[in-house]
């Protein structure tokens, strides 16, 4: 803050610091024995308010400041009105982290809890056929050692649309009977998926797991059959998006790690050598390409509404 001169009267002191307001300018005015020292906060603004200061003192009845107080008036109350409504959004950060996991992200939550519930109960003879069979894209009849599913998406097409969503929920175990497949993509939603969900909320979370889960189940169906599951590409969904939100939307508050980038981007590739073994590679590029055009395009349409 800096002093840039003073005026001879109170009145004119004020009719000077509401017409500098109405040109975006903010300053203090401060009384001494017998003048008003000017103060001006933002030293980028002095030297504006320097020649707006000399042109008052030569004519402060000048047209241009006639008028200024009521157009300050009009400001201050926006000002004061915008504060109140900034209050009342406004989150108690040390609130909401005490709150349980599942309270602050229940979306986050309810993939990870389902998925685990429905490999448990995959793992049972009881239950473990009917669980893959309601939630496959496809149903399918067994006989022996072989599965027949129902031939092009049939299910579907006539009415049980969840089976395009659903095979997210199925995950299968592992070399040495380990479910590394289920902790995986579990792991990296509860990173990704809540960090998602205590940015965006809710409601954007749930509606990008099923964009990016229709178009990669439907890739994988297509590329290679019915017979896979697993969160990936809700997970490669996830990860697409932020990334892209963190390179070209840096208001987003979204922030992926390089080493992040290096470990999900290498090991895409490393899958589609056929390394790892069978591993629903279209699922992972279907649902990498949904979250990145998801993130770019609400960059995009964000960018252009501000232009407007």
């Amino acid at each position: 803050m800096r002093k840039i001169g003073s005026l001879p009267s109170g009145q004119q002191a004020k009719l000077f610091e509401d017409y500098l307001l109405t040109t975006g300018v903010e300053i203090k005015v401060e009384q001494s024995v017998d003048q008003w020292s000017i103060w001006v906060y933002d030293e980028d603004q002095i030297e504006h308010a320097k020649q707006e200061l000399q042109e008052f003192s030569a004519n402060p009845d000048a047209e241009k400041f006639q008028g200024a107080t009521r157009k300050a008036e009009a400001i201050r109350e926006s000002k004061i009105k915008n504060a109140a409504d900034s209050a009342r959004k406004q989150v108690n950060v040390r609130d909401t982290w005490n709150q349980p996991f599942t309270s602050r992200c229940p979306v986050t939550s309810l993939l990870i809890g389902v998925s685990v519930v429905v490999y448990l109960f995959m793992q049972t003879n009881e239950y473990g056929g009917q669980i893959r069979q309601a939630l496959s894209i496809s149903s399918f009849q067994t006989s022996g050692n072989m599965i027949r599913y129902s031939p092009y998406l049939l299910d579907i097409r006539e009415g049980e649309v969840w089976r395009l969503v659903t095979p997210i929920f199925i995950h299968f175990r592992g070399s040495g009977g380990l479910p590394l497949h289920l902790l995986f993509n579990c792991f990296m939603t509860y990173q990704l998926g809540g960090a998602i969900e205590g940015n965006r909320g809710s409601t954007k979370l749930l509606l990008l797991v099923l964009l990016a889960a229709i178009p990669s189940n439907l890739a994988q169906f297509y590329w290679a059959g019915p017979s896979f599951g697993g969160l990936s590409g809700v997970v490669y969904g996830m990860f697409g998006y932020m990334w892209m939100k963190s390179k070209f939307d840096p208001q987003s508050s979204f922030y992926v790690p390089p080493n992040m980038v290096v470990i999900l981007i290498g090991w895409f590739f490393l899958c589609m050598t056929g390394a790892m073994g069978s591993v629903a590679n279209m699922a992972h590029a279907g649902g990498l390409g949904m979250g990145m055009l998801i993130g770019v395009g609400t960059t995009f349409l964000k960018q252009a509404g501000k232009s407007k």
